[in-house]
Protein backbone atom coordinates (compact mmCIF):
# COMPACT_ATOMS: atom_id res chain seq x y z
CA UNK A 1 0.00 0.00 0.00
CA UNK A 2 1.42 3.48 -0.74
CA UNK A 3 0.69 5.63 1.78
CA UNK A 4 0.59 9.56 2.10
CA UNK A 5 3.85 11.37 2.61
CA UNK A 6 2.19 12.87 6.49
CA UNK A 7 1.30 9.23 7.12
CA UNK A 8 4.68 7.62 6.38
CA UNK A 9 6.55 8.14 9.29
CA UNK A 10 3.67 6.54 11.34
CA UNK A 11 3.50 3.29 9.36
CA UNK A 12 4.68 1.86 12.45
CA UNK A 13 1.08 2.69 13.95
CA UNK A 14 -0.71 0.72 11.71
CA UNK A 15 -2.30 -2.68 13.44
CA UNK A 16 -3.74 -3.15 16.81
CA UNK A 17 -2.25 -2.53 20.35
CA UNK A 18 -3.38 -4.05 23.00
CA UNK A 19 -3.03 -4.13 27.03
CA UNK A 20 -3.78 -3.22 30.50
CA UNK A 21 -5.29 0.06 31.22
CA UNK A 22 -6.35 1.48 35.32
CA UNK A 23 -8.52 4.69 35.68
CA UNK A 24 -9.10 7.15 38.32
CA UNK A 25 -11.05 10.35 38.64
CA UNK A 26 -12.89 11.99 42.18
CA UNK A 27 -15.97 11.60 41.19
CA UNK A 28 -16.11 7.76 40.47
CA UNK A 29 -14.09 4.78 42.04
CA UNK A 30 -11.10 3.62 40.74
CA UNK A 31 -11.06 0.77 38.06
CA UNK A 32 -8.91 -1.51 35.83
CA UNK A 33 -9.33 -2.20 32.19
CA UNK A 34 -8.41 -4.03 28.86
CA UNK A 35 -7.63 -1.48 25.95
CA UNK A 36 -7.42 -2.09 22.03
CA UNK A 37 -6.88 0.55 19.62
CA UNK A 38 -6.45 -0.37 16.56
CA UNK A 39 -4.73 1.79 13.30
CA UNK A 40 -5.31 1.55 9.95
CA UNK A 41 -4.35 3.44 6.71
CA UNK A 42 -6.46 3.98 3.54
CA UNK A 43 -4.08 4.47 0.40
CA UNK A 44 -2.99 7.55 -0.37
CA UNK A 45 -4.44 9.48 2.17
CA UNK A 46 -3.11 11.92 4.95
CA UNK A 47 -4.79 10.36 8.03
CA UNK A 48 -4.84 6.68 9.62
CA UNK A 49 -8.35 5.64 10.75
CA UNK A 50 -8.37 5.15 14.55
CA UNK A 51 -10.64 2.79 16.24
CA UNK A 52 -10.60 1.78 20.19
CA UNK A 53 -12.29 -0.28 22.72
CA UNK A 54 -11.88 -1.03 26.22
CA UNK A 55 -13.50 -3.90 28.23
CA UNK A 56 -13.70 -4.88 31.77
CA UNK A 57 -11.16 -7.51 33.22
CA UNK A 58 -13.92 -9.95 32.84
CA UNK A 59 -14.23 -8.83 29.24
CA UNK A 60 -17.38 -6.27 29.91
CA UNK A 61 -17.98 -3.65 26.90
CA UNK A 62 -16.62 -0.20 28.68
CA UNK A 63 -15.86 2.36 26.27
CA UNK A 64 -15.04 2.81 22.60
CA UNK A 65 -14.26 5.66 20.58
CA UNK A 66 -13.64 6.41 16.71
CA UNK A 67 -11.66 8.84 14.92
CA UNK A 68 -8.35 10.06 12.16
CA UNK A 69 -4.98 11.01 13.91
CA UNK A 70 -3.64 13.59 11.07
CA UNK A 71 -0.25 14.03 10.55
CA UNK A 72 1.44 17.34 9.28
CA UNK A 73 5.18 18.43 8.53
CA UNK A 74 7.35 18.87 11.32
CA UNK A 75 6.10 16.66 13.73
CA UNK A 76 2.35 18.71 14.70
CA UNK A 77 -0.27 16.43 14.41
CA UNK A 78 -4.15 16.45 14.64
CA UNK A 79 -6.69 13.85 16.71
CA UNK A 80 -10.34 14.06 15.45
CA UNK A 81 -12.65 11.86 17.93
CA UNK A 82 -15.61 10.80 18.16
CA UNK A 83 -17.71 9.13 21.54
CA UNK A 84 -21.05 7.71 22.04
CA UNK A 85 -21.17 9.11 25.34
CA UNK A 86 -21.71 12.43 23.75
CA UNK A 87 -18.36 14.10 23.69
CA UNK A 88 -16.47 14.93 19.89
CA UNK A 89 -12.44 15.89 20.94
CA UNK A 90 -10.68 18.02 18.09
CA UNK A 91 -6.61 17.60 19.30
CA UNK A 92 -3.78 18.79 18.17
CA UNK A 93 -0.13 18.62 19.25
CA UNK A 94 3.48 17.70 18.56
CA UNK A 95 5.35 13.79 17.79
CA UNK A 96 8.67 14.41 18.85
CA UNK A 97 11.44 11.58 18.40
CA UNK A 98 13.74 11.71 21.99
CA UNK A 99 17.49 11.23 22.18
CA UNK A 100 16.52 7.05 23.04
CA UNK A 101 15.09 7.07 19.74
CA UNK A 102 11.26 6.68 21.76
CA UNK A 103 8.77 8.66 20.73
CA UNK A 104 5.82 11.21 22.40
CA UNK A 105 3.09 12.38 21.00
CA UNK A 106 1.51 15.15 23.36
CA UNK A 107 -2.30 16.40 22.23
CA UNK A 108 -2.07 18.94 24.65
CA UNK A 109 -4.75 21.23 23.07
CA UNK A 110 -8.15 20.43 22.94
CA UNK A 111 -11.70 21.19 21.57
CA UNK A 112 -14.04 19.23 23.21
CA UNK A 113 -18.32 19.68 22.03
CA UNK A 114 -20.70 17.86 24.24
CA UNK A 115 -24.35 16.80 23.59
CA UNK A 116 -26.84 18.49 25.82
CA UNK A 117 -27.30 14.76 27.63
CA UNK A 118 -23.64 13.78 28.11
CA UNK A 119 -21.64 14.67 31.16
CA UNK A 120 -19.81 18.11 31.20
CA UNK A 121 -16.03 17.52 29.74
CA UNK A 122 -14.34 20.88 29.23
CA UNK A 123 -10.57 19.88 27.88
CA UNK A 124 -8.56 16.57 27.04
CA UNK A 125 -5.05 16.19 26.98
CA UNK A 126 -3.90 12.89 25.85
CA UNK A 127 0.02 11.57 25.61
CA UNK A 128 1.55 8.40 23.95
CA UNK A 129 5.15 7.49 24.60
CA UNK A 130 6.51 4.73 22.19
CA UNK A 131 9.45 2.74 23.20
CA UNK A 132 12.51 2.82 21.23
CA UNK A 133 11.56 -0.22 18.57
CA UNK A 134 8.05 1.16 18.71
CA UNK A 135 6.24 -2.38 19.67
CA UNK A 136 5.05 -0.36 22.76
CA UNK A 137 3.33 2.67 24.09
CA UNK A 138 2.40 3.92 27.38
CA UNK A 139 -0.90 6.20 27.45
CA UNK A 140 -2.40 8.29 29.71
CA UNK A 141 -5.49 10.84 29.34
CA UNK A 142 -5.82 13.85 31.30
CA UNK A 143 -9.31 15.28 31.81
CA UNK A 144 -11.07 18.67 33.08
CA UNK A 145 -15.11 17.22 33.79
CA UNK A 146 -17.86 18.23 35.67
CA UNK A 147 -16.53 20.40 37.43
CA UNK A 148 -13.21 18.90 38.39
CA UNK A 149 -9.59 20.83 37.48
CA UNK A 150 -7.70 18.79 34.55
CA UNK A 151 -6.07 15.90 36.26
CA UNK A 152 -4.92 11.79 35.15
CA UNK A 153 -7.69 9.95 34.30
CA UNK A 154 -6.73 7.09 32.87
CA UNK A 155 -3.89 5.76 31.71
CA UNK A 156 -2.38 1.95 30.20
CA UNK A 157 0.34 0.15 28.56
CA UNK A 158 -0.27 -1.28 25.16
CA UNK A 159 1.47 -3.71 23.40
CA UNK A 160 1.68 -4.59 19.48
CA UNK A 161 -0.23 -7.45 18.59
CA UNK A 162 1.35 -9.57 15.69
CA UNK A 163 -0.74 -10.18 12.63
CA UNK A 164 -2.63 -13.24 12.68
CA UNK A 165 -2.55 -15.58 9.74
CA UNK A 166 -4.94 -17.76 8.10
Amino acid sequence: MTLHDFVAPYEFLIGTWEGPGRGYYPTIEDFQYRESITFSAAPGKPFLKYEQHTTSPDGAAMHTEVGYLRPHEGGFIEFVLAQPTGQTELLEGTATVNDDNSLTMVLGYSEIANTTTAKFVEATIRHYVFNPDRTAVYTEFDMAAVGQEMQQHLSSELHKQEPTTD
